[in-house]
């Protein structure tokens, strides 16, 4: 029995594939050209499985009834890959593993025929894949070929059974050597256990039986290793009792070896229980195993530990007699790990954290180790959280010139409305106004150069309550059909961009650093899949990818060192040329980060800092020119993106003197600017070749 630790219930989604038996002896591979099998072997490329030939194991809507039958979900450890053939000739492939292997070649041997023969060639055998695919040998001759090359008829058979067929499997995957190195006997299956121990009250979910597959492949292939045996025996004394006698380690390996196996369970009050085939853990320990992510493994193995039969006593669960057991096996288990040696050697394979189907949202944990590989880039597209291109617009679309204020707004004074931020989408302007008791988002068109009002965003509805901006609102985006508001009131209102329909919000209305909170909200950037927030402290990053409508805040993804507590109003862009974020600061310097840089649970750090000749207050590229507008005589100036200093002062521009400009943007190849002045807020729109 390990410490205690609390739980907390979270919602499970997932998805499901059906399996569709085999039809009239036949099967017909649609993206294969409809192709009806006559010879063998079988190929078959990623692209020929579909719903009726292919399902996934232990998928996250598999009722818990089937994967807690270990007749119908269990694997020995030397057998991932599971085959057969049954009476009704329906061929049968079952693969317990979170990676996938390629260029798989399976060999059959019927009773009668002298030689083996190819049956068949895969592509890829996707993980946790369960492939179906009827053979007709009741109703048709088939040609084949053997392994010295020739053809021979395989002919009709009604009464062929699985009894009379065996198979051979051949990969040159170096992942089908390494599960093929694995000496253990082990059997896996996974158990509800007790229904009224309070220990085993939760039950394992889909996510926790794809994570015990891969913990199961990567002890047993660990100590079937040379590896594993060296450290064993250069390692430390190992004791059974705290009387330290010496445990035969030769015994021991064999012990390890020859066990019977390990039934996976979930407890909750403790992080684990174990004993024989017993072998139940928290969630946190199905996730912190991998190098690349907390890297502990104590309780695996310690609880293994009790599997082999000791007890608390000795060093082979607690270490009371100095450093044993899980330190040797952690220490192994690391270095298999960062050598990429183990089966499952990162975290990335399964991204189990980002399962909504488990019981905690710890989706963000940094790397102890960082692991990068190719195969794993395929999988998730890199560590690099930056994914598509904004859908932002940017300078498509012919400049516009204008001047818009409250007479544009139906029923607006200069009192009640107070642009404080702008930005433009294609013929869409939105502006956010924050005058007091009227915060607003107000929506505009600008087609054909007009400036025509469409609406203003004061409430909204959300589960039968009313909402409104609790804060003084101050930065607005669109991007990815969605637009956003930062405020005050530490959040960023999310909105849907077509039907103005409120989703979610970012931050949870509460000013603080948890997880899923910003300290105020000032302004928001949208960038590759990333939304960044410039909080009172920091800045704020969270992936598009989680947002989800409901009023539950996602968690942050990661945040920038303290950048000093200042509030203020402050301004971000990205100069897509050289693709370094700038970020202006209250205390008359611009902040310059690198966005490639981010990485999970890594505070984002600045590369670089410019002194300013005054506050500056927002900043925006235009074809790699720098504008930065500020307090001071240079109000609004070109600015040197690498020195920070002025190299000209647009604060006159045409007939156009700016007084007290504060935020803007430039899209389609038009500076929009808020000018604040005291007589009454306006935006410019000005054309940016006025601006040479």
């Amino acid at each position: 029995m390990k410490r205690l630790f609390p739980t907390s219930l979270f919602v499970l989604a997932g998805m499901l594939l059906q399996l569709v038996g085999c039809k009239d002896d036949e099967v017909s591979l649609p993206d294969e050209g409809g192709l009806v099998i006559e010879e063998l072997p079988v190929r078959m490329t990623e692209a020929a499985y579909n719903e009726d030939n292919t399902y996934y194991l232990l998928n996250d809507e598999e009722s818990p009834d089937i994967y807690f039958d270990s007749s119908q979900r269990s694997f020995y450890v030397t057998q991932p890959l599971q085959i057969q053939l049954d009476d009704d000739h329906n061929f049968q492939l079952r693969f317990y593993s979170p990676r996938a292997l390629k260029n798989v070649t399976i060999w059959a041997n019927i009773d009668g025929y002298d030689e083996e023969f190819m049956f068949m060639s895969l592509e890829k055998v996707l993980p946790f894949q369960q492939l179906r695919v009827c053979i007709p040998f009741a109703t048709q001759d088939l040609t084949a070929y053997t392994r010295s090359g020739k053809k021979i008829r395989i002919m009709a058979n009604p009464y062929l059974t699985g009894e009379n067929i065996s198979f051979t499997v051949e990969s040159d995957d170096p992942y089908w050597d390494r599960l093929q190195s694995i000496r253990c006997k082990w059997r896996i299956a996974f158990g509800r256990y007790s229904d009224t121990q309070a220990s085993w009250k939760y039950k394992m979910k889909a996510s926790h039986t794809r994570e015990a597959v891969a913990i199961a492949l990567n002890m047993s292939y660990m100590f079937s290793s040379q590896k594993f045996e060296k450290a064993l025996y250069e390692f430390g004394p190992l004791h059974s009792n705290n009387d330290r006698v010496e445990i035969d380690k030769s015994a021991l390996l064999t012990r390890v070896l020859n066990h019977a196996g390990l039934v996976f369970g979930y407890t909750t009050g403790v992080m684990g229980l174990g004993g024989g085939t017993t072998f139940g853990m928290h969630e946190v320990c199905y996730l912190e195993h991998y190098a690349d992510d907390k890297s502990i493994t104590e309780t695996i193995f310690h609880e293994f530990a009790h599997c082999l039969g000791y007890g608390h006593a000795g060093n082979m669960t607690y270490e009371q007699t100095g450093p044993g057991w899980p330190t040797l096996c952690n220490n192994v288990y690391v270095d298999l790990s960062l050598e990429k040696e183990l089966p499952v050697y990162s975290r990335r394979f399964l991204h189990t954290r980002r399962s909504k189907n488990r019981y905690f949202d710890d989706i963000y944990v940094a790397s102890k180790y960082i692991i990068e590989d190719p195969e794993l880039d395929a999988l998730d597209g890199g560590l690099s959280p930056l994914r598509e291109e904004n859908t932002s617009e940017g300078n498509d679309g012919e400049p516009v010139t204008f001047k818009l204020d409250y007479s544009d707004v139906p029923g607006a004074t200069a009192a009640t409305f107070r642009p404080k931020d702008v930005f433009a989408y294609g013929d869409t302007l939105y502006v956010v106004n924050d005058a007091d008791n009227n915060y607003s988002l107000e929506v505009f068109s600008i087609a054909n150069g007009g400036k025509k009002h469409l609406e203003s965003i004061k409430e909204w509805t959300w589960e039968d309550a009313q909402e409104k901006f609790a804060g003084r609102p101050n930065g607005v985006t669109r991007a990815n059909g969605k637009i956003y508001v930062t405020h005050e009131g530490s959040r960023t209102e999310i909105f849907d961009a077509t039907d103005h329909q409120f989703i979610t919000c970012i931050g949870t209305g509460s000013w603080g650093t948890g997880p899923s909170q910003t300290v105020h909200a000032f302004d928001v950037l949208c960038y590759k899949g990333l939304i960044m927030i410039h909080d009172k402290r920091y800045i704020d990053i969270v992936e598009e990818r989680i947002l989800e409508p409901g009023k539950k805040a996602p968690r942050i993804y990661i945040r920038s060192e303290h950048l000093g507590e200042t509030a203020g109003t402050y301004g971000m862009a990205v100069d897509e040329q050289s693709g370094l974020l700038y970020s202006t600061h209250p205390s008359k310097r611009i902040d310059i980060f690198t966005p490639d840089a981010i990485r999970e649970g890594v505070t984002f750090k600045r590369v670089d800092q410019l002194t300013y000749a005054n506050i500056p207050y927002a900043l925006d590229f235009y074809e790699g020119r720098l504008f930065v507008s500020s307090n001071g005589k240079e109000k609004f100036c070109e600015v040197d993106p690498v020195t920070g200093e002025i190299l000209k002062d647009y604060t006159v521009v045409g007939d156009v003197t700016l007084q007290v400009p504060e935020k803007f943007c430039i899209c389609r190849n038009t500076l929009f600017i808020i000018d604040r002045t005291k007589s009454g807020a306006c935006i410019y729109a000005i054309p940016m070749n006025e601006l040479n």
